[in-house]
């Protein structure tokens, strides 16, 4: 399910308290830090806490326009849907992740994605080191940095306006800074598979965020939200065929398929 899936707390600075992780992920479930896993508690408690302190927070990297853009009225709507949503989402995970699982990994021969990777949702979920540091794009692109990757940092490149998939002349979009890194564009694809590489697709959630999505070996796609775990499902829970036709939540724009040609990309 896309968009909100709990909160990140971090210590900023020195000192701190004996016991306390400087890094603790609460999501519905679980609590996570470099100590280990336990059981969250009740997020809403934690979530009240949040919101009642949020303007002594300093807001991550990734959200400098949380307190511009997002205010607490649309944050909260954001975390009723997600409860809301969350007992059907779980519910279409045990329906449909086995037999995806089973399907992702099987050997298709003569097929035009066999250069597209496996999804391997344990390389990107099992450490939640790599869970953490590891974005969209990260997993879009296959390619691990451990420094929540964003398109054209690596170029000198980096996008600077998300209103839209085209930007007005002199912004630079999420997609020019991906070609300025050295993904290929292909405006015309429908869904296909290069003969080389693999293929990912770019959406929009307009003035908010960029997300990416992977399509694999057996013609199925996958993604990783931001710090959260990397799924086979979209925002109703089910299987992923076609990005322009999936439940994609908030990011309403699709902007365009593009290909990454393995070896011949740089992202940081």
């Amino acid at each position: 399910m896309l968009g909100y899936r709990g909160f990140t707390l971090e210590w900023i600075g020195k000192g701190i308290p004996s016991g306390l992780s400087q890094k603790i992920h609460f999501t519905l479930d679980y609590a996570y830090s470099e100590r280990g896993i336990a059981e969250s508690g009740d997020l809403p408690v934690i979530e009240s806490f949040a919101m009642d302190h949020l303007d002594s927070f300093e807001t991550p990297k990734t959200m400098k326009l949380l307190k511009k853009k997002i205010s607490k009225k649309k944050l909260k709507k954001k975390m009723d849907d997600f409860h809301a949503k969350c007992p059907k989402w779980k519910k279409g995970h045990k329906k449909w992740y086995p037999k995806i699982l089973r399907d992702a990994y099987r050997p298709i021969f003569k097929k035009p994605c066999m250069c597209a990777p496996l999804p391997d949702l344990d390389a990107w979920n099992a450490d939640w080191n790599v869970t953490d540091n590891n974005n969209c794009y990260n997993y879009g692109t296959n390619y691990r940095t451990d420094t929540f990757a964003q398109p054209g940092a690596a170029s000198g490149q980096q996008y600077n306006d998300l209103s839209a998939c085209i930007v007005p002349a002199g912004n630079i979009s999420a997609k020019m800074g991906a070609l300025s890194d050295g993904l290929i564009d292909l405006p015309s694809n429908n869904n296909t598979c290069p003969g080389i590489g693999h293929l990912v697709a770019l959406v929009v959630a307009p003035d908010e965020d960029y997300h990416w999505y992977r399509k694999g070996r057996n013609g199925k796609w996958s993604h990783k939200m931001g710090d959260s775990l990397a799924t086979l499902l979209d925002s109703s829970s089910s299987p992923i065929s076609d990005p322009r036709t999936a439940d994609r939540g908030d990011y309403v724009d699709f902007c365009t398929f593009m290909q990454v040609t393995h070896g011949h990309f740089k992202i940081i």
